[in-house]
């Protein structure tokens, strides 16, 4: 009945990229499977094309929050948790489970994990997430980590921004 429609960041990042700040483009460490027909510089240059100042894979941020798990859980041996690296996982436990929410874990996510340490690394820089997950746009926008990322921009609406373009990434 088409009673659910995912919001579009595509106009709200275009705006970012129009102004006169540096935007920064996190990608999801999935980009390979998305851009199957492109190579790693192919996909940089098309997001660097679009006018992003710098791209990053998120892949890092995993990294980060990996040894903060690995603390918590040699810290607190006798606790189960449950991870909190998927908004939708996360959502799902706040709805549906809100007894086990003292058992998420207090770990932000890699995507948010990335853009703080580029935000620590260059205040007032934006921050554009670019992955496959629509869970990552309400996450954006989440009561405790708003700000954090400016937009969460699914593959789909990059390949429209790169069409809107006419943008060849070839």
């Amino acid at each position: 009945q088409h009673a659910k429609r995912v919001v579009s960041a595509v106009d709200d990042v275009e705006a970012l990229l129009a102004g006169p700040e540096p935007v920064a483009a996190i990608v999801a460490p999935s980009f390979p499977a998305e851009f199957i027909d492109l190579d790693y510089h192919s996909v940089v240059g098309t997001f660097r094309a679009l006018g992003f100042s710098s791209v990053h894979e998120v892949a890092f941020g995993a990294e980060l929050v990996a040894l903060e798990y690995q603390r918590l859980v040699a810290k607190h041996t006798d606790q189960l948790w449950i991870a909190t690296t998927c908004p939708a996982v996360v959502g799902y436990v706040e709805r549906y489970y809100p007894d086990l929410t003292s058992s998420l874990a207090p770990i932000v996510s890699p995507m948010i994990a990335t853009a703080r340490l580029l935000r620590r690394e260059q205040p007032g820089r934006h921050v554009v997430f670019i992955g496959p997950c629509i869970a990552k746009k309400r996450e954006t926008v989440s009561r405790d980590l708003a700000g954090e990322v400016d937009h969460a921009l699914t593959f789909a609406e990059v390949r429209t921004m790169i069409a809107r373009r006419g943008l060849d990434p070839q």
